[in-house]
């Protein structure tokens, strides 16, 4: 019987001496640098890949090339780089793999959208609501969407700090938005 498949007296499976030292290599290399590869692996990863993946090969990579690595070497650098190099890897593989042929005859076609409620509006209507403002957000939002004037420049011209004009002119859209009977709690653009 070899010695990975003879048992202990409490019954364990008996660990090869490189096998126990490849798992000690592993422990420390994972306590010591598992939080980095991880942050490294999110980075890269997004939400393409599994991060958790890219890191648990870089540490079998790792512990199989870890008697060939030179004395003095950045293992943290080093690892990095290979998990670079994997990471790269993966994505040539995706892109590799041919998307199948899509028939077009089966694919319905898109149902045109209704228009958005602003979509119908002309810089005439805007202008003609504008009176609807105060003072304060009708200037900043004219100086806006009608002089094409930059956040800085408005805040410049007004004599008032640039978060006020942003603050102001998010106001005064707010606010025509409600003026030509478009939903309240919509983002700006919509």
């Amino acid at each position: 019987m070899s010695k990975a498949a003879s048992a202990d007296s409490a019954g364990r499976d008996v660990v090869p001496i490189s096998g126990a030292r490849d798992r000690r290599r592993l422990d420390e290399l994972t306590r010591a640098h598992q939080a980095t590869l991880l942050a490294v692996a999110r980075k890269l990863c997004r939400s393409g890949f599994d991060p958790d993946d890219l890191v648990q090969d870089v540490l079998v990579k790792t512990v199989a090339n870890f008697d060939r690595l030179p004395d003095g070497t950045n293992h943290v650098a080093w690892m990095t780089r290979v998990m670079h190099n994997l990471f790269i890897d993966q994505v040539r593989r995706r892109a590799g793999r041919e998307a199948a042929p899509i028939d077009e005859n089966a694919v319905p076609a898109a149902i045109p959208e209704d228009r958005a409620w602003w979509e119908a509006l002309g810089a005439d209507d805007i202008r003609a609501a504008m009176p609807k403002l105060p003072d304060e957000l009708r200037a900043a939002f004219e100086l806006f969407a009608f002089d094409g004037l930059s956040y800085k420049e408005i805040a410049e011209r007004l004599g008032v700090p640039v978060a006020t004009v942003g603050t102001r002119v998010l106001r005064a859209r707010r606010r025509l938005r409600i003026v030509f009977g478009g939903p309240e709690r919509e983002g700006d653009g919509g």
